[in-house]
């Protein structure tokens, strides 16, 4: 849901989602599921793959936002991301460079071709 993905944009570039920024956000997050479903050919969206569709739209909102995030005080981009026993280690020595790798490694396309359907 949007608290997940609002959180999530939070732990990585250490900005809070104002509210604002919230219509833009639900229609990332809309867009996004719904992608999804026309991809995997499903009606809803396998509880699996929730996590993917909060990162997807969180890559996707960095990514529109990035001017606004990289402008204001206090940005601090993680520098490293584990999911289970990975890491990915974001390189790049300016914020803007970990920034932009961030939103590449938020935005990837994982594991929805496990949840494909084929349409006859």
């Amino acid at each position: 849901m949007l608290a997940d993905v609002r959180m999530l944009i939070k732990a990585s570039v250490g900005y809070e989602v104002q509210d604002i920024d919230l219509p833009v956000l639900s229609y990332i997050y809309s867009d996004v599921a719904q992608h999804i479903k026309n991809d995997c050919n499903v009606a809803e969206i396998p509880e699996e793959l929730r996590a993917v569709l909060d990162e997807l739209t969180a890559g996707k909102f960095l990514a529109l936002q990035k001017g606004v995030i990289l402008a204001a005080d206090g940005l601090d981009v993680v520098k490293s991301i584990r999911e289970g026993d990975t890491t990915v280690e974001i390189g790049g020595t300016t914020p803007e460079q970990r920034y932009d790798v961030l939103v590449q490694v938020l935005t990837r396309e994982r594991d929805l071709s496990c949840y494909r359907k084929f349409r006859w």
